[in-house]
């Protein structure tokens, strides 16, 4: 056998072990995480009234944003109290994309509640896989790449417009009749001085914040001062 033949044996070796040994099982334990995460995630994301509302708001949002701007690189996390927007850097425009986003929903455009790329699509993806892949490796006894191969590609093709479906029925609600918006902030990354500072210093946000609250609740708070 050459010097060449045992150098390139030398780098397969540890390569084969990874395929064979260490990706199964590191695949096996994300699996099994998997599949108790994300159910559970999306039962607690269902039973919170108001983070269902913002979730859908601010899908409404991005929607809006990408509409009327053709922006692309956005991404957004609901809370119970509002929502953040990534990747977009005009506070005034997104208010006023805010605004409509929650004219139009309280109107009836429904399907301003769901997005395509939501993480809630990606979450359903990775516990279709999950399933799978554990049917798999009970069922053979061993993996079966072509197997676990058809069935992913297969899932991609799905796993969008379940996590559609998922979205409409469990993780956003198009009750926002109450709901109001009270105004933005900007949200900046961790390092650096803080909010006002970092304006002053002229460090650009990494995002902004809209804050949201009840009708009810914010007319009796001002009816009691």
């Amino acid at each position: 056998m050459g010097f060449f033949a045992l150098i390139a044996m030398w780098f397969a070796l540890p390569l084969l072990f990874i395929f064979l040994f260490i990706l199964p099982v590191k695949l096996m334990i994300r699996s099994l995480i998997d599949i108790v995460y994300i159910p559970r995630q999306i039962v607690g994301i269902a039973a919170n009234a108001r983070l269902r509302r913002n979730h859908a708001l601010e899908h409404a949002t991005i929607n809006v944003l990408q509409q009327r701007y053709g922006v692309r690189r956005l991404a957004g996390l609901a809370s119970e109290d509002g929502f953040l927007i990534r990747g977009w850097s005009d506070d005034r425009a997104l208010s006023r994309a805010a605004g409509e986003a929650l004219l139009r929903l309280q109107r009836g455009e429904h399907d301003l509640a769901v997005h395509r790329h939501c993480g809630t699509s990606q979450a359903v993806g990775n516990f279709l896989f999950a399933v799978l892949y554990l049917t798999v490796l009970l069922a053979g006894g061993r993996l079966q790449l072509g197997a676990v191969m058809l069935g992913g590609a297969a899932l991609l093709l799905i796993s969008p417009y379940l996590g559609m479906w998922i979205q409409r029925a469990f993780t956003t609600s198009i009750d926002v009749s109450d709901v109001m918006i009270i105004g933005t902030s900007p949200v900046f990354g961790r390092k650096g001085p803080a909010f006002p500072f970092s304006l002053l210093l002229g460090r650009v946000p990494e995002g902004y914040y809209v804050h949201t609250g009840s009708g009810a609740a914010l007319h009796g708070s001002w009816i009691e001062r």
